[in-house]
C-alpha cells in the first residue's frame, strides 16, 4: 500500500497566505509589478502609519493613565511591526527551508511511527497559529464593543490624527474606518508573526524526533551488517541536513526571539501599573483589553521557550537513540562511525534570541522574575 505522500510544510500554510496577503512574497503567478505596488502601498499605509499614530499620540497624552493605556498597545505594536519586517528580510531563507524540509520527508514517507511524529508536528504547528488567530480575533471584536457602547465618540485605540474627528462626523467615520482597515490588517500580520518561530521549532523538533524513531531501529531487524552501516551513514547525512535547518531557523527567529522577550516585559510591566493603581474602577473594557496583551505576549514568549525546550530536549535524547541502537553485533567501521556520530550529538541544538540567550523554559522563569522586579521597583518609587 502506497501511504499519501507527507508534506511537514504545511505547518507553514497559514503563515505563507498571511505573508502573501501582506506583501512579502507575490502569490504564484501574479504580475510582480502590481504586486509590488500594493506591497508599497499597504506597508505604508498600515505597516508605517498605523503604529506612527499611536506612537505621536504619547506626546499629546494628559495624564499617566492614557499614557498607559496608550503604552500597551504601541509597545506591542511597534514590536509586532518589527518583527514583521525581519519577515521581510529573512524571507530568502524562509522559502529555502521549503527544500531541506521535504528532503526529510521523503526519509518518514513509508514509516508509520515517523510519519504520525511529523503529523502531530504539523498539527501542533497550525494550532498555535489557530490559537493566535483566536486571541487577536476576540480582542478586535472587543474593541468594536467598546466602540458600540461608548457614550461619546471614541477610537478603537487611542491613537493621534491630525483631523478634528470629535467634532466631525465624516472626519470621524474616515479616521474610524482607517482605524479598523489598518487594526485588522496588523492583527493579520501579528497572528503569523507571533506564530511563526514556535512553528519552525516545532517541525525542526518533529524531524528531530523522527530522526531517533530511525536510529533507534538500525541492526534490530536486520543482519545485513552492511546495510546497516549504510542506514547508519544515512542517518548521519540526515542529521547534517537538520543541523543546517537549525542554523537557517536560529538566523531567522533569532531577532524575533529577542524582540518578543523585550516586549513581554515591557509590556508586563506597563499593564500591571495600570491595572493596580490607575484604571478606574468602572473601566471594565480597558481591563479586559488589558488582559488580552498581558495574555498575548506572555503566551508569545512562553510557547517559543516551551518549544525551544522540546528542541533541547530531543537533541539530548538523540544521543539516547545512538545507545539503543543494535551497535554490539555491527562491523568495526560501523561502530567507529557511531562514536563519531555520539560525539556530535552531545552538542545539543539549543536556539539563541539575539544569538546569546538560550530559548528554553529557564528563560522564560528569568523573563517573569525581572518583570515582577522592575514592577516592584515601579511600585516602590510611586
Amino acid at each position: 500500500m502506497v501511504l499519501p505522500q507527507i508534506h511537514t510544510n504545511d505547518a507553514f500554510h497559514y503563515h505563507w497566505m498571511v505573508w502573501k496577503l501582506t506583501g512579502i512574497k507575490a502569490p504564484n503567478g501574479f504580475p510582480q509589478l502590481p504586486y509590488t505596488i500594493y506591497a508599497i502601498s499597504i506597508n505604508l499605509f498600515v505597516t508605517i502609519l498605523f503604529p506612527l499614530t499611536l506612537i505621536m499620540n504619547l506626546f499629546y497624552t494628559d495624564g499617566l493613565q492614557e499614557v498607559c493605556e496608550n503604552l500597551t498597545i504601541t509597545i506591542t505594536d511597534t514590536i509586532a511591526n518589527l518583527k514583521f519586517l525581519n519577515v521581510f528580510f529573512v524571507r530568502s531563507k524562509l522559502l529555502s527551508i521549503k527544500d531541506i524540509v521535504d528532503k526529510l520527508d521523503i526519509r518518514a514517507q513509508n514509516e508509520p511511527g515517523q510519519r504520525k511524529v511529523l503529523q502531530q508536528s504539523v498539527q501542533t504547528a497550525r494550532a498555535t497559529f489557530k490559537m493566535f488567530w483566536g486571541l487577536y480575533s476576540f480582542g478586535t471584536f472587543l474593541s468594536l464593543c467598546k466602540i458600540a457602547i461608548a457614550n461619546d465618540r471614541s477610537l478603537l485605540y487611542p491613537a493621534w490624527f491630525p483631523l478634528d474627528w470629535r467634532n466631525s462626523m465624516g472626519q470621524y467615520t474616515i479616521v474610524l474606518g482607517y482605524q479598523l482597515f489598518g487594526l485588522i490588517v496588523q492583527a493579520i500580520q501579528d497572528v503569523a508573526n507571533d506564530s511563526y518561530p514556535a512553528a519552525y521549532l516545532c517541525i525542526l523538533t518533529g524531524h528531530l524526533r523522527a530522526l531517533g524513531l530511525r536510529v533507534r531501529k538500525i541492526g534490530k531487524n536486520s543482519n545485513n551488517l552492511e546495510a546497516n552501516y549504510s542506514k547508519l551513514i544515512a542517518c548521519i547525512k540526515d542529521h547534517q541536513i537538520i543541523l543546517e535547518l537549525h542554523v537557517i531557523i536560529q538566523g531567522i527567529i533569532s531577532t524575533a526571539c529577542l524582540a518578543q522577550f523585550i516586549c513581554s516585559g515591557l509590556v508586563q510591566c506597563t499593564v500591571g501599573i495600570y491595572v493596580l493603581f490607575i484604571m478606574g474602577k468602572n473601566e471594565i473594557s480597558a481591563l479586559i483589553l488589558s488582559g488580552i496583551f498581558f495574555l498575548a505576549v506572555t503566551l508569545e514568549s512562553f510557547l517559543i521557550c516551551y518549544f525551544g525546550h522540546n528542541l533541547k530536549q530531543e537533541s539530548e535524547d538523540l544521543t539516547n537513540a545512538i545507545y539503543d541502537c543494535n551497535w554490539t553485533n555491527q562491523l568495526p567501521k560501523f561502530k567507529r562511525t557511531l562514536v563519531f556520530f555520539m560525539m556530535r550529538t552531545h552538542r545539543h541544538n539549543v536556539i539563541l534570541a539575539g544569538n546569546y540567550i538560550p530559548v528554553d523554559f529557564p528563560t522564560f522563569l528569568l523573563i517573569m522574575k525581572y518583570s515582577y522586579s522592575v514592577f516592584t521597583l515601579l511600585v516602590r518609587l510611586k
